[in-house]
């Protein structure tokens, strides 16, 4: 049996009656996408297609992550359209990263690099479900699991702490949110929630850059929610049956089973069925690949 067709089969047993299923898949574009991502879309892509051989119906699903912050400037952008200073972005949404190669025809960063990939999908027939984290952020479809979140922010620092080796220092809970503003004057994620009213969920926050303001979650949706929350929030919200993962997010303290706690403590919702994998890696080489390129993705998955 395939091990794809394993799976499958396990997915059903977990929910035989399920109008469709659910397998997801998730990148953030932060820079040409190597082959190592493709590991990610392939594994969930042959799920797919053994619970279509299976009499299923299901559905391959790809979060474009666009919201996260931009952390580092790759090797190959040399430089960010419209300043000499392509660090200066670091810090803000992918998304609202100008695009630093115009002559693609692309507004911003994100979608120059989803293109570039969807492209290189689209010649292996491969055409996911695709979802746009930063717009369904900022129309507040996550509103309301980040009151939630937001209410239960105690028992998720709990849960994220009992995964760590060392202490927490003073004060440290007390002062946890898990979520992150972008601010207004600099857009960057340098804030600090520096008070939060549970009765009206507003908060008082504070930038780097000096900025100051009032928060309103309720009607204010340019903010973020830390990984393993967000993680675990969208299973719930998409219904996701099934999610691969590497194996930082794999090992026994990873995403995952961090995640998979938040899911069911803090939302309520079973987790889905995940799949590690190991990194690809190059013979005589220390570390995952994180540098070819899609273009190569024919020469190794069809020579012998």
């Amino acid at each position: 049996m395939h091990w794809s067709e394993s799976l499958a089969q396990k997915i059903i047993e977990r929910n035989p009656n399920k109008a469709e299923y659910v397998c997801a898949t998730g990148i953030s574009p932060s820079g040409s996408i190597h082959i190592g991502n493709f590991r990610d879309i392939a594994t969930s892509y042959f799920v797919v297609k053994a619970l279509r051989k299976l009499g299923k119906n299901a559905r391959l699903m790809h979060s474009w992550d666009n919201f996260d912050r931009l952390r580092k400037i790759p090797v190959n952008v040399a430089a960010i359209s419209g300043t000499d200073n392509p660090e200066s972005y670091i810090g803000f949404p992918l998304s609202d990263v100008p695009n630093p190669f115009p002559e693609s025809g692309f507004a911003t960063y994100a979608e120059h690099f989803e293109n570039e990939f969807a492209e290189a999908l689209s010649t292996f027939g491969i055409q996911p479900d695709y979802r746009n984290q930063s717009e369904l952020y900022r129309a507040g479809k996550y509103t309301e699991d980040i009151l939630l979140s937001l209410k239960e922010r105690g028992r998720i620092f709990d849960i994220l702490d009992s995964f760590r080796t060392q202490d927490a220092a003073e004060g440290e809970r007390e002062n946890y949110y898990p979520v992150s503003i972008y601010c207004p004057k600099c857009k960057r994620d340098t804030t600090k929630i520096t008070a939060y009213n549970d009765a009206d969920s507003t908060a008082k926050y504070e930038c780097k850059c000096g900025h100051s303001a009032d928060f309103d979650f309720k009607t204010d949706f340019n903010c973020k929610l830390s990984w393993k929350v967000d993680w675990a929030m969208r299973w719930r919200y998409e219904g996701v049956d099934f999610e691969p993962g590497g194996q930082d997010h794999a090992s026994p303290a990873g995403s995952y089973q961090t995640s998979k706690i938040i899911s069911e403590q803090i939302f309520g919702h079973e987790p889905p069925l995940f799949q590690g994998y190991g990194f690809i890696g190059l013979k005589g080489a220390a570390g995952k690949m994180s540098g070819f390129l899609i273009g190569i993705f024919p020469v190794l998955l069809y020579t012998p």
